[in-house]
C-alpha cells in the first residue's frame, strides 16, 4: 500500500514539474553590446538575452547573463567555464557550436567626432590616424589585417573592457582617437544613452562585397565547444527563434528596442549583393 502511494506521489511530481528534474543553468557572458546584449539585471538586458531566456525557460532551463571582457568570455567558453557568448561571428570563434538560425545582423561603420573631414574609403585611409578597437573583435577583411599589424601602437589602440563602447566613445569625444569602427546599431544606441549623439557622425562603412563578407554580418549566440550539451542548446535556440518569429513574440521583443527582424535586413542585403 505504502509502496503504491510512493509511486503515485512520484508520478504526480513528474507530471506537475516536468522540467525541473533535468533543468540546466546556462551561463552567458560578454562585454556590453547594446541593443544585442545590454546591462545584466536590468529591464532591458538586450534583445538576444530576452529572447534566449524565454526560449530556454520554455525548455525548462535557466539563463544567467553577466558582463565580462570579450577576450576573457571567449577563453572561458572555450574551456567550458561558461556556456555561451552573444553577438559572435563564425570568424571570431570558428571552433564554437553555432545554431542554424543567426541571431542578428551586424554592419560596421567608422565614426568620428563631428566636424572631422576624415572618411573611410579603404584600408590605406587608416594610415596616419588613430583608431580605437576592442580586443578579439572581427571588423572585416583587410581592416582586421591592418589592426593585427598595427595593434597596441598609437595608430591602433586596443581596449579590453566589459564596456568597450563607452570607453572608446569617451576617447573619441576627448580627441584621444580620431575614428572608431563599430556596429552602427551599437554605436548609435550608446551615443544616444550617453547624450553625445550630436557630437559624432558617420564616416563610412566597411564594405560588404562578397559572400564571405555577407556571412560575416551574421551574429549568433555561440555555444562552448567544451560542453557536451552545446548542440542540444543550439537546436533548442534555433527552433525557439523560428517559433517566436511565427507567433509574433520575437517582433514584440524587438519593438522594445526599436528594431526590425534581422532576417528581413539580411534578405535585402543578400539580394543587393546578388547572392
Amino acid at each position: 500500500m505504502f509502496q503504491r502511494l510512493r509511486i503515485l506521489t512520484l508520478v504526480y511530481l513528474f507530471a506537475a514539474f516536468p522540467f525541473q528534474i533535468h533543468a540546466d543553468t546556462i551561463t552567458v557572458k560578454s562585454d556590453e553590446w547594446c541593443p544585442f546584449n545590454c546591462e545584466p539585471g536590468s529591464d532591458s538586458p538586450g534583445y538576444m538575452i530576452e529572447i534566449a531566456r524565454k526560449i530556454f525557460q520554455k525548455a525548462g532551463h535557466e539563463l544567467i547573463y553577466e558582463n565580462m571582457p570579450w577576450s576573457r568570455s571567449i577563453d572561458h567558453a572555450k574551456k567550458g567555464k561558461i556556456d555561451a557568448i552573444p553577438g559572435a561571428t563564425k570568424g571570431e570563434v570558428p571552433d564554437f557550436i553555432f545554431p542554424e538560425e543567426e541571431f542578428g545582423a551586424s554592419m560596421t561603420y567608422f565614426f568620428v567626432k563631428k566636424g572631422s573631414s576624415w572618411r573611410f574609403k579603404d584600408v590605406s585611409s587608416l594610415e596616419g590616424i588613430r583608431i580605437g578597437v576592442q580586443d578579439d573583435y572581427e571588423y572585416g577583411g583587410m581592416v582586421d589585417e591592418y589592426i593585427e599589424k598595427k595593434r597596441d601602437t598609437l595608430n591602433v589602440q586596443v581596449v579590453k573592457s566589459d564596456d568597450p563602447v563607452t570607453l572608446n566613445l569617451k576617447k573619441l569625444i576627448k580627441g584621444n582617437i580620431d575614428a572608431y569602427p563599430e556596429d552602427k546599431l551599437v554605436f548609435l544606441y550608446k551615443a544616444k544613452s550617453m547624450g553625445v549623439l550630436e557630437q559624432v557622425e558617420e564616416a563610412g562603412i566597411i564594405p560588404i562585397e562578397s559572400k564571405e563578407d555577407f556571412e560575416a554580418t551574421k551574429i549568433y549566440l555561440a555555444f562552448s565547444p567544451a560542453n557536451s550539451k552545446s548542440n542540444e542548446y543550439a537546436k533548442t535556440l534555433s527552433d525557439g527563434i523560428k517559433q517566436m518569429r511565427a507567433s509574433g513574440e520575437l517582433q514584440l521583443i524587438l519593438d522594445k528596442y526599436g528594431l526590425k527582424d534581422w532576417k528581413n535586413e539580411l534578405e535585402i542585403l543578400k539580394k543587393d549583393l546578388g547572392l
